[in-house]
């Protein structure tokens, strides 16, 4: 090379520069460079008008992209984006044709969606797009919407044109600064006033709050009564179009009451009655004449309501309860079942009434001794045997408890003997601790029984707990359910039961 002249050097390097220089022309001609790692999704717009080949793809104004082809495949155009290995988008992700500037190059803008949908791998389709406003479009709206004010224009022209129309417009303009004089007038004039009833009005509108706030359920009741009138009524009156609906047809009583003359008869005879029982009643004759007309009855009777009143008010306050349950008792596999009524005079006092079925019975020791004489002559006394007898398992219990919050304290008798009791409340009494002490003896320690009842329903419980503790042959483990009814569930099981047929 160093043998070439100078002149065939600089030669052979402007072949070079031109052939550089022509590659570089044709590849920016082309469009942008798509790399082999890159890959393809597409999209589908109704409208592509200005979007160009290469053009750039962006996600948030950063390019990811280029736009790699445009096609039309049914009537609609396809355009197959080319994008970056790095650049994730997913099932839910949008495309739009957005404008740089007012006349500037259009550019694809992609929304990428959310990471909880599937990616779009090569040759995934994005299924939302927007082709966005076109130019020649908004050109077109912004033509109607001039020829509308051209219109307008022309109709104000029409009517205020003339001498006529600009001495109606001053008149009216006139009219319009005396009217906002005469406002202003008023406003200020009666700024007290106005302030005065703006002050009423937020103290009602406090009063009305606070009345709503604290009688809420006051309130809520008005409305739920209002409702239940409401049906009433509406049955109430289908009932009446059922009734005068058989009577237009001549069926049931109303219908044989207006055309059979025997009870048409026997009904005047029925008002005649009324009418002389009114009459006495009017005379003061008869007991609720006298009652009606006499001062002295009407006093007897007021007072005996009163003694009755206070009766009953005093029945009302004493409050009834039964408690039916039982007890497996996993060392002997005994049930123990109780069947309890609790007689509550006051809040926080009341009388506990039970009849216990324990299958262990109650158990007596009997001892058979024999008296005989020693060879000295004197007597001795020995022990032959001794015999148990077991008793009927039927056991009862009475006992007085008085409440101090959440603890209540019990004493009395306890399964036919002695005893004492404590119960301890939870979670607004849906969970009750108890313990108990009874049967005291001096040769064996008392029975202790200790556990908890936990209320899941209105009248329903679970209990569980340990049972005779203190005696390790008898110690055992219990799990029971049990029934709780209180005074309504009672009427409503009465009121609910039917009546005996005669």
């Amino acid at each position: 090379m160093q043998n070439y002249p100078l002149e065939i050097k600089v030669g052979i390097f402007v072949l070079i520069s031109l052939i550089v220089l022509a590659y570089m022309t044709t590849r920016v001609s082309q469009g942008k460079f798509v790399s082999s790692d890159m890959y393809t999704i597409e999209v589908y717009f109704d409208n592509v008008t200005g979007l160009k080949k290469n053009a750039p793809v962006e996600i948030a104004g950063i390019e990811v992209g280029l736009v790699k082809d445009i096609v039309l495949d049914n009537n609609r155009a396809k355009v197959i984006l080319a994008l970056r290995p790095d650049v994730k988008v997913y099932a839910d992700a949008e495309a739009f044709i957005k404008t740089r500037g007012v006349l500037g190059d259009k550019f694809i803008e992609l929304r990428s969606g959310s990471p909880t949908y599937p990616s779009l791998n090569r040759g995934g389709v994005i299924a939302r797009s927007n082709s966005g406003a076109d130019l020649g479009e908004l050109m077109q709206k912004v033509g109607q919407i001039a020829d509308d004010i051209g219109r307008v224009a022309r109709s104000v022209s029409n009517v205020l044109g003339g001498p006529e129309g600009e001495r109606d417009l001053k008149l009216l303009i006139v009219n319009l600064r005396e009217m906002a004089v005469s406002l202003n007038k008023m406003v200020k004039t009666n700024t007290e006033n106005i302030n005065a009833i703006v002050k009423n009005f937020r103290e009602f509108s406090r009063d009305l709050k606070d009345l709503s706030g604290n009688n809420k359920s006051q309130l809520n009741k008005i409305v739920d009564n209002f409702d239940v009138a409401t049906k009433e009524l509406r049955e109430a009156m289908a009932k009446m179009n059922v009734l005068l609906a058989k009577a237009n047809t001549g069926e049931g009583v109303v219908a044989k009451l207006l055309t059979d003359k025997e009870m048409g008869d026997d009904l005047k005879q029925t008002l005649a009655s009324l009418k002389t029982v009114a009459k006495n009643i009017e005379e003061g004759k008869g007991t609720l004449g006298k009652l009606i007309n006499e001062d002295t009855t009407a006093k007897k009777l007021d007072k005996t309501l009163e003694g009755l009143n206070k009766y009953l008010s005093k029945q009302d306050k004493f409050k009834t309860s039964i408690d039916v349950h039982s007890e497996y008792l996993t060392r002997s596999q005994d049930i123990k079942s109780y069947v309890s009524l609790k007689l509550q005079s006051s809040p926080d006092k009341y009388y506990l009434l039970s009849i216990v079925d324990d299958p262990k019975g109650r158990t007596e020791e009997t001892s058979t001794y024999r008296k005989y004489r020693t060879d000295r002559g004197t007597w001795h006394t020995d022990e032959e045997h001794k015999t148990e007898t077991e008793e009927d398992g039927l056991k009862f219990s009475l006992q007085l408890a008085k409440r101090f919050h959440d603890l209540v304290l019990r004493g009395g008798i306890i399964e036919s003997t002695g005893g004492l009791g404590l119960d301890y409340y939870l979670w607004d009494d849906r969970l009750k601790l108890f313990f108990e002490a009874f049967d005291f003896d001096d040769k064996d320690p008392a029975h202790l029984k200790a556990g908890a009842n936990l209320y899941l329903l209105r009248n329903f419980y679970l209990t569980a707990g340990m049972d005779d503790f203190a005696k390790s042959d008898d110690r055992s483990f219990f799990a029971g359910a049990g029934l709780y009814f209180t005074d309504e569930d009672l009427k409503y099981i009465m009121g609910s039961a039917p009546l005996p047929k005669k």
